[in-house]
């Protein structure tokens, strides 16, 4: 009696399922007795021409990629030839859409490129987004490439309550009547976009839980107002960097802007209204004249973006505001030296007696044009940051560090030598030097 129970405990027992993978053809074909989640998450880990390649590894992975893949991501294609390259990519995308059977919840759904995109292939893409949104898709990426026109995003994208994150570019938001609703967006990135003021307010008003936020050159984009209290990171490619009138962020913890963009006249009118909140900025960005003038009102303008960060714990500069910071102000024309004139601005930056705790500084080469600049700034921050803790410094090398003339490497050991020498307002603050090894 008791061996009758406990053979009926084994027939019970999770491992003699009849989800149970059949038992390997030979000693050696172990691969064949994976259970589906273990093919599962290594479907995940690969592209899916590698996935589909997987059938040849045995008789019972030959269909599986089609049930358990959950990872959905066509790479970019660069045509040699105008239509015909773009023409096997769709191709490619169709035949792998129309045998994919999973019942389960589409995890990825990324499209990286499609190449001379054209009004002909809108009904192509709608099907294939329709596609993820029956699949419950929770990452979705869609990058268009085409100079002469923008892909229209279908209206049903914009009540997706599965989608966690979303990356568009080279489209156009067109919403009709439609009420935008994604109650579980985190991460929202829009690139070459048309995106006006309303169709922002609007996202953001439907995106409660919306993280962070990343915009790239939107046309007709002109005031940034996130009076969310959800969205903590906000980064901005300054492209188009000029048209913007008004940034207004209250709760922004986090605020990153890249890129290069030419100066213009609305860069004067540009009003900084609350970013009260901010606690790292990433100001690795450059701007560049176009006629006399402009280099006092960009030097205005990122003065505008310093004396609007104090609670700020961490800034990152990059080399051209490092340059162009104290090259400007402190030239011939304003017969300033630059340590008086750090000094005398000090008040201006709230953040440097009670939050400043970590600067990155990066920079290019150990070239003398800069170098001052860079030890300026260092001794000033390391003399009046109360409470920094570590100050890092980034050298981009235009070479492999092998390959440096002696002068160069010279160069770079004075200047370690002499920050180490400058005074610490906080003794214990760590000065770190990175160089990169190739």
């Amino acid at each position: 009696m008791a061996e009758s129970s406990k053979r009926r405990r084994i027939l019970l027992s999770p491992e003699s399922s009849r989800d149970r993978p059949p038992p390997p053809s030979s000693p050696r074909d172990l691969i064949s007795a994976l259970p589906d989640h273990a093919i599962r998450d290594i479907f995940s880990h690969l592209p899916i021409e590698d996935v589909v390649r997987t059938s040849v590894l045995s008789k019972r992975w030959r269909y599986r990629w089609r049930t358990v893949t959950t990872n959905l991501v066509f790479n970019r294609v660069r045509p040699h030839h105008r239509r015909t390259r773009s023409l096997d990519f769709r191709c490619i995308v169709d035949s792998v859409l129309s045998q994919h059977t999973s019942t389960l919840a589409l995890k990825k759904f990324h499209v990286n490129g499609f190449c001379c995109y054209d009004e002909a292939d809108s009904p192509k893409l709608k099907e294939w987004l329709r596609f993820a949104e029956q699949r419950h898709v929770e990452d979705l990426r869609l990058e268009v490439d085409s100079l002469e026109c923008m892909f229209i995003l279908p209206q049903f994208l914009f009540c997706l309550s599965s989608l966690v994150r979303l990356q568009v570019s080279r489209c156009r938001f067109s919403l009709g009547a439609t009420s935008i609703n994604l109650p579980r967006l985190k991460v929202l990135s829009m690139s070459n976009v048309n995106l006006s003021d309303n169709i922002l307010a609007s996202i953001l008003k439907g995106s409660p839980v919306l993280e962070s936020l990343e915009l790239g050159r939107c046309v007709d984009l002109n005031n940034i107002i996130i009076n969310s209290t959800s969205v903590k990171h906000l980064f901005l490619s300054i492209t188009n960097f000029f048209d913007l009138r008004r940034i207004r962020a209250p709760h922004l913890l986090r605020l990153r802007i890249a890129g290069t963009c030419s100066c213009s006249k609305g860069a004067e009118h540009m009003s900084l209204e609350d970013i009260s909140s901010l606690v790292e900025a990433d100001l690795n960005f450059e701007i560049l004249p176009r006629v006399h003038g402009d280099n006092r009102m960009a030097c205005d303008l990122l003065k505008k973006f310093l004396e609007r960060l104090p609670r700020v714990s961490t800034i990152i500069i990059g080399d051209w505001c490092l340059q162009f910071q104290l090259g400007e102000e402190s030239n011939e024309d304003f017969n300033l030296d630059e340590e008086v004139f750090l000094c005398s601005q000090k008040e201006n930056f709230g953040c440097l007696s009670k939050h400043l705790k970590r600067v990155e500084i990066i920079c290019f080469g150990a070239c003398s044009s800069w170098s001052k600049h860079l030890l300026t700034l260092i001794k000033f921050l390391l003399g009046y940051a109360l409470v920094l803790e570590k100050l890092i410094i980034k050298v981009k090398l235009p070479t492999r560090v092998h390959e440096l003339p002696a002068t160069v490497l010279s160069q770079l050991l004075d200047l370690s030598t002499d920050v180490l020498s400058f005074r610490r307002a906080l003794e214990n603050a760590k000065v770190i030097f990175y160089y990169p090894l190739e």
